[in-house]
């Protein structure tokens, strides 16, 4: 796998590689996230991470050991009809041998530059930083980055999930793009609109009626463990929740499974449809529990809210806010300000 040296300071070294090296994995399976608020580990990271779209790993190194990552994910994002270059950072995280040193700080605002340097293209990079890491909403500010909205964590769930007969399975190339035009057209006055993370695996599913679609969303498994919860009620949710039967399905910290929903859609006036389908993709998988993320001043998050009940595990997470910070390149003060009026796309790809 292709790696170059980019820049070294004494026993450190920021290191370019293009794809994930096994290393990077290891170092990433090890990691804790969290800060402050809810700490939990990602437990399918190195699949996930072969489903990126042309990652780019940037990696601090001390010595032959790795300290700390960003992978920089690339592709094209729509506004308005207008598309501009994105690379967006995942996996953005340093290990115990460094953190308080200020090595991260330092190293991150040299990682933004040399990503930006050789950048002629109108592009937008951006990253999701929970609301309580506030280190690394640190770390990030320092490195140029400045925010431009909030995206919401909201929870689904059923003790008993219904199967449902109406819900079926997206293939085809003509039902594939008749799903695109449709998201398109719902989220084209949003921000950093992008849908590389559908059709994974075939996992887009739609309820029709008449032949029309009325509700449709792509998900994707997920498995993670949580170590800690914050406040009294994370307490309660750890310690208590997993030793009371039905509640410990719905949510066992050791073992989290659960669906992450996206790509959602639902006919104007159907919106109860989208949960017969949350429902149904959750008896179809056995699983009692999903997430999925929207912007705040997303217009579709209150109508979902306003026709029907989420489920206990909403109660759980409902805190969990996301801030997204961008930096620009090539953008002029005008197209940024009326990109940070738009409401945000999110992608629950990006979170799992």
């Amino acid at each position: 796998m292709k790696k170059e040296i980019l820049f070294t300071d004494g026993k450190y070294s920021i290191q370019r590689h293009q794809g994930i090296p096994k290393e990077a994995l290891h170092f990433l399976d090890s990691i804790a996230w969290g800060n402050e608020g809810a700490i939990y580990e990602h437990k399918n990271t190195e699949e996930h991470i072969k489903l990126i779209k042309k990652p780019v790993l940037l990696a601090i190194y001390e010595g032959e050991k790795i300290r700390a990552t960003a992978v920089f994910c690339m592709t094209t994002v729509t506004t308005s009809s207008e598309q501009f270059n994105c690379n967006y950072i995942r996996y953005f995280a340093s290990s115990k041998e460094i953190r308080g040193k200020g090595v991260m700080k330092k190293f991150s605002i040299k990682v933004m530059e040399l990503i930006r340097e050789k950048e002629k293209e109108k592009t937008i990079y951006f990253a999701c930083i929970e609301r309580a890491n506030k280190s690394s909403y640190s770390v990030v500010e320092s490195a140029g980055y400045n925010p431009i909205g909030t995206v919401k964590t909201l929870g689904f769930s059923r003790f008993f999930p219904k199967r449902n007969k109406k819900i079926t399975q997206i293939t085809s190339k003509e039902d594939k793009e008749e799903i695109l035009n449709l998201l398109y057209i719902t989220y084209n006055n949003y921000t950093l609109t992008q849908f590389d993370s559908l059709f994974i695996k075939n996992n887009y599913f739609v309820i029709r009626e008449k032949g029309e679609i009325i509700a449709g969303c792509q998900y994707h498994r997920a498995h993670w463990v949580i170590n800690n919860m914050k406040g009294f009620t994370g307490k309660i949710v750890m310690n208590v929740v997993p030793l009371i039967p039905v509640l410990n399905k719905l949510f066992n910290p050791k073992r989290f499974e659960f669906l992450a929903f996206e790509g959602l859609y639902f006919k104007p006036g159907y919106e109860q449809q989208l949960y017969n389908l949350f429902e149904g993709l959750l008896a179809k998988e056995k699983l009692k529990s999903s997430m999925f993320w929207l912007g705040n001043t997303c217009p579709i998050r209150e109508k979902i809210l306003t026709k029907g009940k989420l489920g206990m595990i909403h109660s759980f997470i409902k805190d969990s806010d996301v801030e997204i910070m961008a930096a620009y390149k090539n953008i002029d003060e005008t197209k940024i300000e009326n990109l940070k009026l738009k409401p945000i796309f999110a992608s629950a790809f990006d979170y799992i």
